[in-house]
């Protein structure tokens, strides 16, 4: 584990000295042409694109709402189809014992 570690710490200095190393990025430019148009133009293509994903999100929500109640639905059928399960094996527990038991009699005859 040590060696492991020793190992990333030494790749990180590598890595870190080649970063260090670089010539800096050049400079933006100084003028930049934005007009109000422009910056109208992007703000309407934003509020489109959060409205968009409003609905998407709001869609998903839904489905994972739905979702669950099946999935609650689901859990409460399986708890009564194990309660069902559970007397069905009784009521076959006690019809095995009364068939051994009539079977005994007859024997016994």
């Amino acid at each position: 584990m040590k060696d492991k570690a020793a190992a990333i710490v030494e790749e990180a200095k590598k890595l870190w000295g080649r970063l260090s190393s670089r010539a800096p990025r050049a400079a933006i430019p100084p003028a930049i042409d934005i007009t109000v148009e422009t910056l109208e133009r992007q703000v309407r293509q934003l509020e489109e694109e959060a409205a968009a994903s409003y609905e998407v999100v709001h869609s998903i929500a839904q489905q994972h709402s739905q979702l669950t109640e099946q999935h609650l639905e689901l859990a409460q059928a399986l708890d009564q189809q194990l309660v069902i399960n559970r007397r069905l094996i009784w009521a076959c527990g006690a019809l095995g014992v009364l068939a051994l038991t009539a079977l005994a009699i007859a024997i016994a005859r």
